[in-house]
Order: structure tokens, then sequence, then C-alpha cells
């Protein structure tokens, strides 16, 4: 049976620091939390919840999370590392065990069939208007995670990328830079849409053309979008992407072309994900705390199904510039 000396040994932490990510107290990077979270999984350790601190919790919920099979079969094929919301759901379920709350993982095409439970929250942006609606029609408390739907005054926690374009479209202003290019998935997604918003409105404020394109959010959607943007527009002074996975697969096809990063061009990804520091050159980014994002989900989750503060929130979660070798 695997102890927590063994797993704080596997990640090559301190006994404290295993301790501090199993109970959620004091501050832990995200990083090392994944060297844990591994470390975890590899030993099939299975830390125990104390019960007086759920049974200080009061009457003890139940509540499913509902994601797309688009997000839920890459995470239950690879696990939790080096996956966005991989980290998320994983900052669900041990906040919300804490709280009293014990969840189940289900996809979210199958939401009609889960409705027996006391609240939800929905993760990711494949939740539609129509699953929302009929979310409220079960007249239950919920919680989106990383989406937010205009005129749906539902309660939700998203991260801040429309400031987070910004901060990085006037850092490459700021480098001398004027032909910046922007990469980016499908708008449908709010967190895409906030990024594109951040990027055009800053690029006008600085009196200069912002230049668009769109890829499908696959390797070789990105690769056919780069060689679209050299043989219309040129080679780019700098490319700002939607996500860290598009910027890997931008780097990939640039390289593939001859062109040199960041001698060449400068490209900066978004969300920080565990591969942005180890990837050639480490990634330029905006770290988006998905860990943080996860918790506040719960927290809220919690007030709405103890009734405090019912009113609907949306809570903005700030992003944080990083900057590594993929910019001059």
């Amino acid at each position: 049976m695997p102890t927590i000396e063994d797993v704080a040994k596997l990640a090559g932490v301190s006994i404290a620091t295993v301790s501090r990510v199993i109970n959620g107290s004091g501050y832990v990077s995200e990083r090392t939390r994944y060297r844990v979270w591994k470390a975890i999984e590899e030993l099939g350790y299975r830390p125990e919840i104390s019960a007086k601190i759920l049974a200080s919790k009061g009457k003890l919920f139940h509540a499913y999370i509902f994601a797309s099979k688009r997000i839920l079969s890459p995470l239950q094929t690879s696990g939790i590392l080096g996956e966005f919301y991989g980290v998320i759901i994983k900052a669900i379920e041990e906040n919300c065990e804490k709280l009293g709350i014990k969840v189940e993982l289900k996809f979210l095409e199958e939401f009609s069939k889960y409705t027996d439970t006391d609240g939800y929250i929905f993760v990711g942006g494949d939740v539609t208007r129509e699953f929302i609606r009929e979310a409220k029609s079960e007249k239950k408390p919920f919680v989106l995670v990383d989406h937010y739907i205009p005129g749906e005054r539902v309660d939700c926690v998203i991260s801040d990328g429309y400031d987070g374009a910004v901060y990085a479209t006037n850092y490459l202003i700021s480098r001398g830079f004027k032909k910046i290019v922007h990469i980016h998935g499908p708008l449908q997604p709010y967190g895409f849409k906030m990024r594109y918003d951040g990027y055009k409105d800053a690029m006008e404020k600085a009196g200069l053309m912002p230049r668009f394109y769109e890829c499908d959010d696959t390797e070789e959607g990105t690769r056919k979008i780069v060689d679209i943007m050299l043989n219309s527009y040129g080679i780019p002074e700098a490319i700002f992407t939607s996500n860290d996975s598009i910027a890997f697969w931008v780097i990939k096809r640039l390289k593939e072309h001859g062109l040199k990063i960041p001698d060449d061009v400068s490209v900066v990804g978004f969300d920080d994900i565990v591969d942005a520091e180890n990837f050639d050159p480490p990634l330029t980014t905006l770290r988006v705390f998905k860990y943080e994002m996860g918790c506040v989900a719960c927290k809220r989750l919690h007030e709405l199904l103890t009734k405090v503060n019912p009113h609907p929130l949306r809570t903005l979660v700030f992003t944080q510039f990083v900057k590594r070798k993929s910019t001059k």
C-alpha cells in the first residue's frame, strides 16, 4: 500500500508539499501540483479525506460535472497531465470533496439522462444555449467554467482572455513589431472570441492593421492556415495564437518552411499548459490559472446549494504573461 512518503519521493517534493496539494492548503505552483498528481496516479495512492472535515460542512450534496466527449475522451486516454481541462476538472473534484459535494464526471451529450442530483458544473465551450436552458428548466443550481453565453445570466467562471490578449499584443508592439498576426480557433467558444477581440482592439488602438486567420484547432488545419498566411500575407514579424496547442503547430510548420523562432518570427501562445515550458523553443504565453478557476467554481456551486448569494455572478480570473524564448 503506497504512502504519502512514497508520493513525496517519486514527485521529488517534501511530504508537506504533498499534504498541501491533497488538502488544498497553502500555495503550490501548478507544475509542482502536476508532479504530485502524476506520482499519486502512478502509485495508485488514495489520500483519505478526513471524515470530520466533511462532517463540518453540514449537509452533504451530490453534483455532476459535465464536459463534452471532445474534452473527456482525450483525458480518459492520456490522464490529467498537460491537459487544460484536466487541471480544471481535477481541481473541481478535489475541492468539491472538501466542501462536502460528491461529484461524478459525465458526458455533456448525455445531460438529459443525469438530472437526478443537487447541482451541476458545466466545463468548456461546447455548452450551448440549449443546454443552459434545459439546465434552467431543472431549477437546480449550476456553474459554467471556461465559458460564458451572452444574454444567459448564469453563474460562470472564466479567464480574462480579453485582458490577456491586449497585454500580449501590446508587449509585441512595444518591441517594435508592426506585422502581428492572430491565428485562432473557431470563435463560437467565448474564450477564443475574447482573445480575438483583445488582439483586434489593441492593434487598432496602436494604429496598426489587424490580420487574422481562423483554423479548426487541429494540427492539420493549423498547418494549412500557416501555408495560406505565408502565401497571401508573407512572413509576419510576430504571431499571437489563441492557445498553446495552436502555437506549437504554428512553430512546427514555420520551421518546416525554414524559418527560425524567434529570429525570423516571434510566437506567443495562450494557456501555459505543461508542455509550453519544455517546447523548442520554450513558449512565451499567457498563463491561465486553471486550478484556481476550478476552485472558484466549487465555492460558487456550494454557495448556490446552500442558498448564499443567489444572484448570478460572472467571475473573471486574470491571466499572467510568461516570457520565454519564442519571442525576441
